[in-house]
């Protein structure tokens, strides 16, 4: 099933009327609704200055429950970028090529791509107007298909076929001052409700993430870009320590 078809899936299977779904006739834009956030941490965060050290990294966007009534503009794209002295190389781990259709459990996807290419796991979360959380998706991630590629699987039985497969990629951060970023192009389409919360955390055991703590900082950046237009960036900050 195409990510296209998996998205328009989530938007019609949730128990809210879409018939104007993802379209903001209201008061603001995207922009002007949403209280964006990003989430970045790295563990440990006692590193070497000069060697780059494997680590593990939570990475996750939060959206506001403000303004959730079934019109709002949601987001369509997301960039996610990280700061030089945190380095990706999914090199690190073998690829998994297997078909993962979306709607499948979290059991499936996890027998589906066995071993090291299952990189680690997050949580979502699928909030309707009220708000109401409606659901809450187990993510998992997955190395591949592709050279630097991330399948980001979700499944929440409330969800069921409508739980999406999220497709990313590692690739070079065009914002000045970061080193790479994780490109969403396609978030889920998920028309009368809104994602409000979805991260993971990749496992230092994986060694794909590695840190230095030069400078004494990390920062993530996020971009995000809404069904409407509209656009907005954040920054969140988190403090390192030299190890001597």
């Amino acid at each position: 099933m195409s990510s296209t078809r998996s998205r328009g899936i989530l938007a019609g299977g949730v128990a809210v009327s879409l018939a104007t779904a993802g379209i903001a006739i209201g008061g603001g834009t995207g922009a002007d609704e949403n209280v964006a956030a990003v989430d970045g941490k790295i563990t440990p965060s006692k590193l070497s200055k000069k060697r780059f050290k494997p680590v593990s990294s939570l990475l996750g966007v939060r959206n506001s429950k403000d303004h959730i009534d079934g019109l709002q503009s949601n987001p369509a794209s997301e960039r996610l970028s990280f700061s030089k002295n945190i380095k990706v190389d999914l090199s690190k781990a073998p690829r998994c090529t297997a078909p993962l259709a979306n709607g499948t459990t979290t059991e499936f996807a996890k027998a589906a791509c066995p071993g090291k290419s299952f990189l680690g796991s997050g949580v979502a979360e699928v909030t309707a107007a009220g708000p109401t959380v409606i659901a809450e998706p187990v993510v998992s991630v997955f190395n591949g298909p592709g050279k630097n590629q991330l399948r980001l699987h979700t499944y929440d039985p409330a969800l069921g076929a409508a739980s999406p497969i999220v497709n990313g990629r590692i690739i070079k951060s065009p914002v000045s001052g970061y080193g790479q970023a994780l490109s969403v192009p396609e978030a889920p389409e998920t028309g009368g409700v809104m994602i409000t919360k979805f991260n993971s955390t990749v496992l230092r055991a994986r060694k794909v993430v590695r840190a230095r703590c030069k400078p004494k900082r990390f920062k993530t950046h996020r971009r995000v870009v809404y069904a409407d237009g509209s656009s907005e960036t954040v920054v969140t900050t988190q403090r390192c320590r030299v190890k001597r």
